[in-house]
């Protein structure tokens, strides 16, 4: 489901995948297929649930919601009012008004209604079910099969009609099970398919994206739109929607149209810029939700939320996960396909800069470098000043506040590892006369949590230039990733009272 900032902590969560195992296959005396032991037994269901189709998949977890109630065993509800970070309007309760099985389906129901929960999602640490610090204005239900059902590679399949109305945004998708490579999106997200405000205006897409690159402001996410041949709405009648995802390569599927694929020559992780199949190379559990209003439904069609529209039901028939009997490790050997598909590009990964030293600011920020600050309050203000002599041109921050840093940032993160030391020339104009012990500290970031944390600068003379050279492999030891760094450079004061401080800085670049 499509996000733009990070909404769970990125807990590692040690779960033994369930998959199909790979190499062929015989049938045993009850008619089941059993799979030769290649893979370690953990990583595998001893049997396929039935023969495999002719594509050699192999069925090894469905749902048809045939009970009379939501099986805990494969799925648990998530309950929450933090908007999903998208500033969404529900709640997501484990109320049977807002999901329940009944006529051999599950239904998910989003209603109008006040209600308020926890602010923080299920795996936070910190997450108290008791908590009522968040609010809604709407309720509805999220579901997901994490610990329960988990998979690295497979063909991942509903048969569902969704709901309609501005403001409804119903997803079938998957998140990772352990978050190996860091929080949202550098472990990637798979959307298998959303749909936002149908019928609206003659609103009657449905969307398969990937989510992957760094953290936000760098977060990427690339996908396609598909109509249903012979304008077919999804909200009037059941469709069967799919994705088959194997190693370096995800597709996407409408009652069994092949309409979208993406390769792993356009996703990467910025945290593993050396792995091209990173981040969708670990396994992944279900999500089905209904979310109601949040950034992408309310700004477009007719935008914000129709209450009249309210209550919808997103009903689905049945879940269905399959794995290749080809090969298991790498889920290769049973794609389904024609040629008439679009092959998204996505977006390369960065490349690492070349030449013996990258300029990050001489005068002007050198492009892809721009300036940011950051303050919990006041301001950090930056300009260019002509200093004179022999800087000519140089960024001058003044802060009017007593917590804040300036810092020079990438929307991507670089390969910065064959560079030896971060150099800067730095002039103090003005230190408060209170400070005391005035220090200044400057770190580089690769994205939260990566951090090289503060690193200490000797304070100079007021009004006088020094060249300050940080190596690399010290920051590296503190904690920065230098295979993927976005924020070279950041500087803050390290006294009391940063009112008042002035700083110019020069000559900003990396050097090998």
């Amino acid at each position: 489901m499509s996000r733009i900032l990070f909404r769970s902590s990125a807990l590692a969560m040690a779960i033994a995948a369930t998959a199909c195992g790979g190499g062929g296959s015989n049938n045993d005396d009850d008619g089941q297929v059993n799979i030769p032991n290649d893979p370690p037994a953990n990583e595998r269901p001893e049997q396929c649930l039935e023969d495999p189709l002719n594509s050699g998949y192999c069925l090894v977890w469905a749902d048809e919601f045939s009970g009379e109630a939501i099986d805990s065993e494969k799925w648990a509800h998530e309950k929450n009012c933090t908007g999903g970070g998208n500033n969404e309007a529900q709640c997501y309760t484990d109320a049977a008004e807002n999901s329940w099985v009944a006529d051999d389906m599950l239904h998910i129901k989003a209603i109008r209604e006040d209600a308020t929960g926890p602010n923080l999602v299920d795996d936070d640490p910190n997450y108290d079910p008791g908590d009522a610090s968040g609010s809604g204005t709407y309720t509805s239900a999220r579901l997901r099969t994490k610990g329960m059902g988990d998979w690295k590679y497979g063909r991942f399949e509903m048969r569902a009609k969704l709901p309609q109305g501005q403001g409804s945004w119903p997803a079938f998708w998957m998140l990772p099970s352990e978050w190996k490579y860091g929080g949202w999106p550098l472990s990637g997200e798979i959307d298998i398919l959303e749909a936002v405000n149908l019928k609206v205006g003659g609103e009657d897409h449905v969307h398969g994206t990937l989510h992957y690159g760094d953290v936000w402001p760098g977060n990427k996410y690339t996908g396609v739109a598909y109509q249903i041949p012979g304008g077919l709405n999804p909200a009037d009648d059941f469709h069967t929607y799919a994705a088959e995802w194997e190693e370096g390569e995800i597709r996407w599927y409408v009652d069994g149209d092949h309409y979208a694929t993406q390769t792993k020559d356009g996703w990467y992780s910025a945290a593993a810029l050396g792995n091209p199949n990173a981040p969708f190379d670990q396994s992944f559990h279900l999500i089905l939700n209904l979310a109601v209003g949040g950034d992408w439904p309310a700004n477009v069609n007719d935008t914000g939320i129709d209450e009249s529209a309210f209550p919808q039901e997103y009903v689905i028939d049945y879940v269905r996960v399959y794995q290749c009997t080809e090969d298991f490790d790498t889920g290769k050997g049973c794609a389904t396909s024609d040629s008439d598909f679009v092959l998204e590009p996505g977006i390369a990964p960065p490349q690492a800069p070349e030449g013996e030293e990258v300029s990050v600011f001489d005068g002007e920020a050198k492009d892809p470098y721009q300036w940011f600050t950051w303050t919990a309050f006041g301001t950090v203000d930056f300009e260019v000043v002509d200093a004179g002599g022999d800087y000519g041109d140089v960024g001058q921050i003044s802060w009017n506040t007593d917590q804040g840093i300036g810092f020079f940032q990438s929307t991507n993160s670089y390969d910065l590892s064959d560079y030896t030391y971060m150099e800067f020339d730095l002039r103090v104009l003005a230190e408060p006369d209170d400070s005391g012990s005035a220090s200044l500290t400057f770190r580089a970031d690769c994205g939260h949590p990566c951090s090289s944390g503060d690193y200490p600068l000797d304070m100079p003379a007021v009004d006088q230039w020094t060249h300050f050279q940080i190596p690399m492999l010290e920051l590296a030891e503190m904690g920065l990733n230098t295979a993927s760094v976005n924020t070279p450079f950041v500087i803050s004061p390290a006294w009391d009272n940063q009112m008042g401080a002035v700083l110019q800085v020069d000559n900003v670049k990396l050097t090998k």
